[in-house]
């Protein structure tokens, strides 16, 4: 049963929806920094930058779920409006408001297989590092074509960080 200071959550990828449910608060990091969701929080629509999304409420036995964000968008709602159909305790919850997240690319913390994340992690450190070099040994010259695979570089190392730092590895950094 959802507590007062709980309301409405949804994680929604193309390919599933990862969780559907009450919160007391969601974490996550946006274009302008870590916000904190709780009920009542004021409408807004912004950018979710990489990074884990936290979510902490009865639902959950007093634990927290974590989920790597890859990006994507948060719309939070104080007041959505609630169906004719919706009674009850989902109604309860919609009415002290509603935070929604579209991820184009989102993992469950328990579905991370670390193994793979710390190799893909060691493959774009050494990637990124391998261009850095040729990009400093580059300067002197008009273009320097490891630019765009330098940046899809770093975002693989990026993406290997946060799927580590949401599996609650610490040796990730």
């Amino acid at each position: 049963m959802a507590e007062e200071n709980e309301f409405a959550v949804s994680v929604v990828t193309p390919e599933r929806i990862l969780l559907e449910g009450a919160a007391a608060e969601v974490v996550l990091r946006t274009a302008e920094g870590d916000s904190t969701y709780l009920a009542g929080h004021s409408d807004l629509v912004g950018a979710v930058e990489p990074g884990v999304l936290r979510v902490s409420g009865s639902s959950l036995d007093g634990g927290e779920l974590r989920i790597a964000l890859h990006g994507g968008f948060v719309q939070v709602e104080s007041s959505p409006p609630v169906p004719p159909v919706v009674e009850g305790e989902e109604a309860a919850l919609l009415s002290r408001g509603r935070v929604t997240v579209l991820a184009g690319v989102a993992e469950l913390a328990s579905e991370i297989d670390v193994d793979r994340a710390r190799a893909a992690l060691e493959r774009a450190e050494a990637r990124t590092t391998g261009l850095e070099s040729e990009r400093r040994g580059a300067a002197g010259e008009a273009e320097e074509p490891a630019g765009s695979e330098l940046a899809e570089a770093r975002a693989a190392l990026r993406r290997a960080q946060v799927r580590l730092e949401a599996a609650g590895t610490a040796d990730h950094a």
